[in-house]
């Protein structure tokens, strides 16, 4: 079999293996890069997912993806929680979809889901929203530029 004709195959399969295991993903999502840290922790959002549930809070599906800094700082509060840190080492990145009140100048998680290297799930906090206080937001985080990119002028 020509190489060309393996190739189509390979992306055929792995095309349709990305659909029936992550149906939700199956569209690829485009990442726009957002903001990094001073631990080096890079932030990306999904414009796809913005959602504007009222005049005063939107949502929109983040991607964190880790530097050396921030994967150990997960791991020790990981630990200090009793969570598991099992496949912590290889972290690679986080995704959530914080619910952010920007003229109130706070934001709630209902969660986040980790990722090592290779794509595969680690860890996950889900967490309902209802239960969930909301959090003043720092000066200069990526939440505090979401705000400034989609809240209304």
């Amino acid at each position: 079999m020509a190489s060309s004709a393996r190739r189509r195959i390979w992306w055929s399969s792995l095309v349709l293996g990305c659909v029936c295991l992550c149906p939700g993903w199956a569209l690829a999502t485009t990442w726009v890069a957002l903001a990094t840290t001073l631990t080096g922790l890079e932030t990306y959002y999904d414009a796809d997912s913005f959602d504007r549930i009222n005049a005063e809070l939107i949502q929109i599906t983040v991607k964190s993806v880790h530097s050396e800094a921030s994967r150990q700082r997960t791991i020790e509060v990981r630990r200090q929680a009793r969570l598991s840190v099992e496949g912590y080492e290889d972290l690679a990145y986080s995704v959530s979809s914080p619910v952010l009140d920007c003229r109130g100048k706070q934001s709630r998680s209902t969660g986040f889901v980790d990722y090592n290297s290779s794509g595969t799930e680690i860890g996950r906090l889900a967490q309902t929203s209802t239960w969930v206080p909301w959090a003043p937001r720092s000066p200069d985080t990526p939440d505090q530029e979401l705000c400034r990119m989609f809240s209304n002028p």
